[in-house]
């Protein structure tokens, strides 16, 4: 990230940097470091506290649903979660508890089992039995009915298009009716379960048994692994079971006799049948500003979901307990949330998380819109994956106001856990991976403790049993630490008085410029010289703008930060209600960005639209270029997989079907009010079809370039139509741009 006030004239940069220097570098004379210091007493019994609700939430088996831990949207053991939450927050002190119910596609796993009877080379009658097993979010066979007591059971690899014909080919047989497609999946680098799910469904299997290849899971060979399904509920049993089961079930296949398998799923699935309830408390504030400042976890959850995410919810009860015993009176509300259905919530879609998130901002509390001054977000806080530094990741806008707190003297009394303390990451990333989207994409600024996502600690333990209180290396990929937990509580403590104790929200839009600046680079490949100048002047333009705004929202915190020096409340008055009147513009503006510049380049990367599409642009031009070039390699072939977010790479596998439906689903073509609804901005659906039929061009044997000039005029046109809607998207924002500069 470059210095913001490199973009501001010399003496307007000097000014900023002596404010920011004023109000933020002497702790004994901002406002809030007392009331920081008292937190700090008390956050060794309040992490005690949090370890407790946490363990209670993890294995308390009365809070699950079946014996592996699950607690999904709509559950029984997700009911009486909320109602141990709600009696939890009334104990703290908390005011005004609520369990908030929420609409979700219900799921609540109950038991599963597979037996698969066989004779051995010596025709003795054996038995195969598999416990160890959990359904996704996809019909039981209790649910469907019917006869699962005497199924064929058939190694389908990966569960690709092509395997399914070759074994139709090897058997004589048209489909799978009847039988049950045992398929490994690598969701981590290979394809997520939609694509082997709907396949199996397309192709009449009976049932899919997926277990992993690598990837997740890879703590050992005997760990399972869940994930959000992303797809439509085909009807059709799905679970997830074991590496070392799988190659016990393989062997069978390949050794055994007169194979019959017989599956049990109590699995209870349905659509918007669900109601989940988001718990919620609040400390009220005493100025009645009409803001409010969010500390949130999600409860719902796989396995023991020890870290993911009852740890999170644990360290929202003991940042309330620190600061009720504390003594803390905040000038705004401080609300704090325990979100279900964070975990999966909704078929028909590839944004299937994040769905009570959601309904809590767009439904039930539609009025924090505009008057949230930041949500405090959590997942995963705990685990120590041995990192010299930490990250507190946040929205753009967010990271000066991060950065400060960390530079200050206000944290002298928490000793940090990091040897190279934490630096703050606003780039919008891993937002779109927990409910702090629903926020973002709602006008609220999102701060999150979170490391990478691709960790050693996600590759073994993620979304799997291996999630626990483990304490003791012995992976080296990572462990839960209490000494870590109590940093979190300690910091993020912090930084919820540090929003609360500052009258104006000091939003940094300049950062959110330098994201604008960084998307128009090599845009003139695609748009007209004169729109990217354009938009580069209308950006210039706005920079001065932010500028005024950051240093309107310093001078009121400055003055109210003088004004408490001086004992004067009339004038912190004063200054806390302009504070206000300025956060609401600010906040607006904030949600302008949301609504008129960002997208999602794919499900899980928040982008500019125009970027998200120049992305896409250089894929197809790159594939263009390589059929083009007088060769045709194997490699030129596999080009297109990464279009649209590598959603193209379904075309290489699977049907004609299940390339439709993944389209489908990455477009939200079937639900209309989701956080992914409306923001996937790159994607042509259906260019999958001619990717597809270059593949099999090739599989065919076809190396000449002349046999690939018909797919590089459909890639020509596809590049066509995005160059058109690449060139709206620029002078849109350029319009936008416009408009956001006045706003602020």
């Amino acid at each position: 990230m470059k210095r913001l006030f490199t973009y501001l004239p010399l003496t307007l940069g000097l000014t900023l940097v002596m404010v920011f220097m004023a109000s933020c570098s002497s702790s004994e004379e901002l406002s809030m470091s007392e009331d920081i210091a008292k937190m700090t007493e008390v956050t060794e019994q309040a992490t005690k506290h949090a370890e407790e609700v946490a363990y209670k939430l993890a294995y308390d088996e009365n809070l699950a649903d079946d014996s592996t831990g699950f607690r999904t949207a709509g559950s029984d053991a997700e009911h009486r979660a909320a109602d141990y939450l709600a009696s939890e927050f009334q104990a703290l002190g908390l005011t005004d508890v609520k369990k908030e119910p929420v609409t979700v596609d219900k799921w609540q796993f109950n038991e599963a089992n597979l037996t698969v009877n066989y004779a051995n080379q010596n025709n003795e009658k054996n038995s195969l039995k598999i416990q160890n097993i959990v359904s996704y979010a996809a019909q039981g066979t209790k649910q469907l009915g019917g006869d699962y007591s005497k199924l064929d059971i058939v190694d389908l690899g990966m569960g690709t298009e092509q395997e399914y014909l070759d074994f139709y080919k090897k058997n004589n047989c048209e489909n799978m009716k009847g039988k049950i497609a045992l398929v490994g999946v690598d969701q981590w680098d290979e394809v997520w379960i939609d694509g082997p799910y709907m396949e199996a469904a397309t192709q009449k299997a009976a049932a899919i048994i997926s277990y992993p290849l690598s990837g997740y899971a890879e703590y050992d060979d005997d760990t399972l692994n869940m994930q959000d399904i992303c797809a439509p509920d085909m009807k059709l049993p799905c679970v997830s079971i074991t590496k070392n089961d799988a190659e016990k079930i393989r062997n069978v296949i390949k050794e055994g006799k007169n194979i019959k398998a017989q599956l049990y799923v109590d699995n209870e699935i349905g659509n918007q049948n669900g109601t989940s309830y988001n718990v919620t408390g609040m400390i009220k504030g005493t100025e009645n500003t009409g803001q409010r400042i969010l500390v949130a976890g999600h409860y719902d959850k796989y396995f023991y979901g020890f870290e993911d995410d009852c740890a999170a919810v644990g360290l929202v009860t003991g940042i309330a307990k620190a600061l009720l015993d504390s003594g803390y009176k905040p000038a705004n509300d401080i609300v704090f949330i325990a979100h279900a259905a964070e975990e999966w919530g909704r078929f028909d879609t590839s944004t299937d998380w994040a769905i009570g998130s959601w309904e809590m901002i767009t439904k039930v509390h539609p009025e924090w819109k505009g008057s949230t001054l930041a949500l405090i977000n959590f997942e995963m806080p705990s685990v120590d994956s041995f990192n010299d530094k930490g990250i507190m990741r946040a929205t753009y806008e967010l990271g000066g106001i991060g950065n400060s707190l960390l530079k200050s003297d206000l944290l002298s009394g928490i000793e940090s856990f990091y040897k190279d303390g934490v630096v703050v990451k606003n780039d919008d990333q891993e937002i779109p991976r927990t409910d702090g989207i629903s926020y973002q994409f709602n006008g609220v600024p999102v701060f999150m403790p979170r490391q990478e996502d691709r960790t050693e600690w996600t590759k073994n333990r993620y979304h799997t049993p291996r999630d626990d209180n483990n304490t003791k290396d012995t992976k080296k990929d990572g462990v839960h630490s209490t000494k870590l937990l109590e940093y979190q509580l300690s910091l993020y403590s912090a930084l919820a008085m540090y929003i609360d104790g500052t009258p104006a929200l000091a939003l940094d839009f300049n950062s959110r410029c330098d994201d604008f600046e960084a998307a128009i680079q090599d845009t003139e490949k695609y748009a007209s010289a004169e729109s990217v100048e354009a938009y580069k002047k209308e950006l210039g333009e706005l920079r001065e703008a932010a500028a005024a705004n950051l240093k309107a929202a310093e001078a009121i915190n400055a003055d109210y930060e003088t004004a408490y020096q001086s004992n004067d409340e009339a004038a912190m008055k004063k200054a806390r209600a302009a504070g206000t009147e300025h956060n609401k513009k600010s906040l607006a503006a904030f949600q302008y960005v949301q609504d008129h510049f960002m997208g999602l380049a794919d499900y899980g990367d928040v982008e500019l639209h125009h970027k998200g599409l120049q992305n896409n642009l250089d894929l197809y031009t790159g594939v263009v270029d390589a059929l083009s070039d007088g060769e045709i390699t194997e490699d030129d072939i596999w080009l297109a997989a990464e279009i649209n977010g590598y959603y193209e790479y379904y075309a290489y596998l699977f049907s004609d079907e299940v390339c439709a439906l993944s389209n489908s689903l990455l477009m939200n073509d079937k639900v209309k009010s989701n956080w992914g609804t409306d923001k996937m901005t790159l994607a042509i659906k259906d260019s999958w079809k001619t990717t597809k039929n270059m593949y099999a061009a090739w599989n065919k044997g076809l190396k000449t370039p002349a046999d690939y000039q018909p797919f590089v005029k459909e890639y020509q046109g596809y590049i066509e139509t995005l160059t058109e809607k690449l060139q709206a998207y620029v002078s849109s924002e350029t319009d936008s741009m416009k408009e956001l500069k006045g706003m602020i």
